[in-house]
């Protein structure tokens, strides 16, 4: 027996526009809302974006696997990495908001901040629901809080390019700070590692590699007789080896 005839035979008329009400017996259907579930990666997340708007997604969340909490009312959905959509995402947000404004957007990213995801897509939304967007207008809630967050980090920034002040950040600050050191010790070996992350930047006087070490190769990179630039962004004080 079908539900709606259950429901139908059981309850007397009168009551059943409350428990309809109640129970939504009397809509077809609910809409759920869809969390989509990234890498952590600025391509992943660009990716999940490319995914709203291509299936027209509105009523969605974007997260990191560490935040992710399962919801009975929401469909998760992994969303796979894609340099070809995330470069689709980046080239048309340079467009809509000009490099300047898509670069304030991936400091903001480089915060992680907790639900900073959501906030960075309600800001995409409303750049491209905007028929003629400018990045200073801070009148909207999300492009406001965008902007906030991205002074942060690039206050941050400046203070360890300016002093070559480093200690432990909640802002992911390598993939900022690589090129300006590659410029300042064009000629000098240098490590910036970020224990936090377990990921860090080598310069070999050529290019930079991202690389991963374990806490035994992070204490035996230092040679006195091939010395680097090293900085451990994981320590109280971080220290400056040359």
């Amino acid at each position: 027996m079908k539900l709606h005839s259950l429901y139908n035979g059981i309850f007397p008329k009168m009551k059943r526009n409350l428990f309809g009400k109640l129970f939504n017996f009397n809509k077809k259907h609910t809409t759920m809302n869809t969390i989509l579930i990234y890498d952590g990666s600025f391509t992943g997340f660009l990716s999940a974006v490319y995914k709203v708007f291509d299936e027209n997604l509105k009523e969605v969340s974007i997260v990191k696997p560490k935040h992710f909490v399962p919801d009975m009312f929401s469909e998760s959905v992994k969303v796979a990495s894609s340099e070809i959509y995330a470069k689709r995402v980046w080239n048309s947000l340079e467009i809509k908001t000009t490099k300047h404004g898509a670069n304030e957007l991936y400091k903001a990213f480089l915060s992680e901040i907790k639900g900073t995801e959501d906030v960075l897509l309600r800001y995409i939304m409303y750049v491209y629901a905007s028929e003629s967007y400018n990045y200073t207008d801070l009148s909207n809630v999300n492009a406001l809080r965008v902007s906030q967050v991205a002074r942060m980090v690039t206050r941050e920034m400046n203070h360890i390019q300016n002093y070559l002040s480093f200690k432990p950040s909640n802002f992911n600050m390598l993939p900022l700070i690589g090129k300006y050191f590659k410029r300042k010790y064009p000629n000098k070996k240098w490590l910036i590692y970020d224990q936090r992350r377990n990921y860090g930047l080598y310069f070999n006087t050529k290019e930079i590699d991202r690389i991963y070490l374990s806490i035994d190769d992070q204490l035996k990179i230092y040679d006195k007789n091939n010395p680097i630039f090293y900085v451990n962004l994981g320590n109280s004080q971080a220290e400056v080896n040359c």
